[in-house]
């Protein structure tokens, strides 16, 4: 493998029907042959449109300056064949949502065997030979199943025999992106492109993906473009990181070098809302003012709306590109800014302001501000309660096997008993496919337990179709993937609406409640008129979380509601959670595979492995002094050694080292 990839001033832009969105206003870097480059910044800011772009999916956007270039090859003016090429053995890429890029109607096996075949043969690949294909299944051939077995475990997915034949909705989201991950290597390319490859895995499935992607860099000489928000991720692995912010470069420079001096006041910025930098239950710093929209770039500064020390000059004039270091390089001309220490950055939390509107309007016109620490509860103080629930699922509902009475069976959860107490978070973390997910939805009523009972408010409750009206109003739910929970023929408006029509409020409360929840997730009103589609992935997120709040739930089922969020974005969102929680007695489940947020937001952590409770207690103990190895080994597989920075949270630099175990 060899290659350097090349991307010089790079502007794309996607045609509305008003204004065109600036996504990428000039975008610099460059990735050489087995170099790991870290792309980050806010959601939003062009990071997922620059990475699609290069592999030349960027539509319907559209590169309208600037230049791509792979191993000298001008990527802007290729013809479809040399990109079909390109794209079958030489850039890969790894998409941000699997559940809305994996084939629903192809089990995984067969979708890392056609990459397989494509990179075999990326010049013909003629539609009806990849149908016949395809219904032929393309793993008949053992040489090609093998190979399919050992991209599986390379990625470190669990007993892959079993999983090879499994289709996409059978796989938990965790397991997904690590067949993502699978199809991507499966063609061996000099560059790969990951966007939030380890959003959705647990610490020690993302340690040994990190490590892999480590060793293939290496190991061939593949270079690696990695786009996240997980600043741990991005020092455990990357040779370099590129910041970003409204679609211009703003910083780059050694990875260890701007994570321990960052010099440009946005990166300066996103590391202060780090989560581990902050009293756990404390509100986070966010960064002040508004997150870029797309609009025409402005005259100065990018981010001089934003920054606490910007001159009049910032305002009016382009900022020089200033060398701070070796390879070091930021687009700031303020050596004030520069020289600035983290904390001075720290914005205000948004979210204060915001509590005067999180009362709902009741039935008869009036307010309602009643919290929900004062309805009806279980006499022993819970408002929900697992009683030894266990749930399995029929591994075959084909009409054969119903015949012949084969009943084999997964089981998902194991005997669980949980109980929620008003106003509390309970965080639930484990490994990916551990049941974290179908214990939210038997909670939700979603799935009916196979044995035990959930009881709400003291009361035995079924599935939703059995629920009553209140009962199912008073359980609100984030699902995993907003991709998939949102309808993509529906606005972001029509979405929120939604649970307030069934539940009989009139047009214009709906319309309120609307701009509302949109305000209280920080995305404006124009937003209430665009398709999913047309959002990025944390915004999607945001959507998800106002619906779930629309109709103010005594318990919020939270399943990684902040896992496609970038720092800033998730210090808003669990700002804005702190403060519902305080103003309406909430109480939340809250899934996450990121420990630090956890440790943040929760007062007690249940610790799921196979679908049994393994350890169940108060945040400080459990994630400080574990009693169960599988505890332990998620605490140890957490990206970068933050011991440091918790021990002295009032340092001024962040001092995360990088994994000992990488390259």
């Amino acid at each position: 493998m060899a290659g350097r990839l090349a991307v010089e001033d790079l502007h794309v832009r996607f045609q509305t029907g008003t204004e065109p969105v600036h996504a990428v206003s000039g975008a610099s870097f460059e990735i050489a042959s087995g170099e790991i480059v870290g792309l980050v910044g806010e959601s939003g800011c062009g990071k997922s449109v620059t990475a699609r772009s290069i592999v030349r999916l960027e539509e319907p956007g559209e590169i309208v300056d600037g230049s791509i270039r792979f191993d000298g090859e001008e990527l802007t003016t290729a013809d479809d064949r040399t990109l079909q090429r390109l794209r079958g053995r030489e850039l890969a890429m790894v998409f941000q949502d699997p559940s809305t890029t994996l084939n629903p109607v192809y089990s995984v096996g067969e979708q890392i065997a056609e990459a397989l075949r494509i990179r075999r043969n990326p010049d013909h690949q003629p539609f009806f030979r990849e149908l016949a294909a395809g219904i032929g299944s393309c793993l008949r051939a053992s040489r090609t199943r093998s190979e399919v077995l050992e991209l599986l475990e390379t990625v470190g997915i669990p007993q892959p025999e079993e999983r090879i034949d499994a289709y996409p909705h059978q796989l938990s989201g965790g397991l997904c992106q690590r067949v993502m991950l699978a199809i991507a290597l499966a063609r061996q390319p000099s560059v790969l492109i990951a966007d939030e490859p380890t959003t959705a895995l647990d610490t020690t499935t993302q340690a040994a993906i990190l490590d892999r992607l480590g060793e293939l860099s290496a190991e061939y000489g593949m270079g690696t473009l990695l786009i996240s928000h997980d600043f741990g991720v991005v020092s455990t692995l990357c040779d370099r990181v590129v910041v970003m912010y409204d679609g211009v470069v703003v910083e780059r420079g050694p990875t260890d070098e701007v994570r321990s001096n960052p010099s440009h006041p946005y990166t300066k910025a996103l590391l202060g809302c780090l989560p581990h930098r902050s009293e756990p239950k404390s509100q986070l710093p966010t960064i002040g003012g508004t997150p870029p929209d797309g609009s025409a770039p402005s005259p100065g500064c990018a981010f001089a709306d934003r920054c606490p020390v910007a001159t009049n000059d910032c305002h009016e004039r382009p900022q020089p590109l200033v060398s701070v270091g070796q390879n070091h390089v930021v687009r700031c001309g303020v050596s004030d800014a520069r020289d600035a220490a983290i904390d001075s950055m720290r914005g205000e939390s948004t979210t204060s302001a915001s509590r005067s509107r999180l009362s709902t309007p009741a039935a008869d016109g009036g307010t309602s501000t009643q919290s929900t620490a004062s309805k009806p509860k279980a006499a022993d103080g819970s408002l929900v309660d697992l009683e030894s629930v266990t749930k399995s699922f029929r591994q075959s509902d084909a009409l054969v096997d119903r015949l012949l009475r084969v009943d084999d069976r997964t089981v998902a959860v194991k005997d669980v008993s949980l109980a929620f107490r008003p106003g509390e978070t309970v965080g639930l973390v484990g490994e990916s496919g551990c049941g974290k997910s179908t214990l939210a939805r038997l909670i939700a009523g979603l799935e009916e337990p196979t044995d035990g009972i959930v009881r709400l408010r003291g009361e035995a409750v079924g599935g939703v179709d059995a629920r009553k009206q209140a009962q199912i109003a008073a359980i609100g739910v984030v699902f995993q993937n907003p991709g998939t929970s949102l309808n993509p023929k529906r606005t972001v408006g029509e979405s929120i609406r939604e649970p307030l029509l069934e539940a009989g409020w009139d047009r214009s409360r709906r319309a309120e409640r609307v701009e509302e929840l949109l305000g209280l997730v920080e995305l404006s009103l124009e937003h209430a008129s665009r398709y999913p589609r047309q959002l990025s992935g944390g915004q999607r997120q945001r959507v998800a979380l106002a619906r779930a709040l629309a109709l103010e739930p005594s318990i919020v089922v939270l399943d990684e509601p902040t896992a496609a969020l970038d720092v800033s974005t998730q210090a808003t969102v669990l700002n804005l959670l702190a403060d519902l929680q305080a103003a309406l007695g909430l109480t939340y489940l809250f899934i996450s595979h990121d420990l630090d947020v956890i440790r943040h937001v929760a007062d007690r952590v249940a610790v799921m492995d196979d679908g049994r409770l393994l350890e169940t207690g108060p945040t400080s103990r459990v994630l400080s002094t574990p009693s169960h190895p599988s505890t332990q080994a998620l605490l140890e597989a957490t990206p970068g050694d933050r011991t440091t920075e918790r021990s002295n949270p009032d340092s001024d630099s962040d001092t995360t080292s990088r994994s000992p175990n990488t390259r």
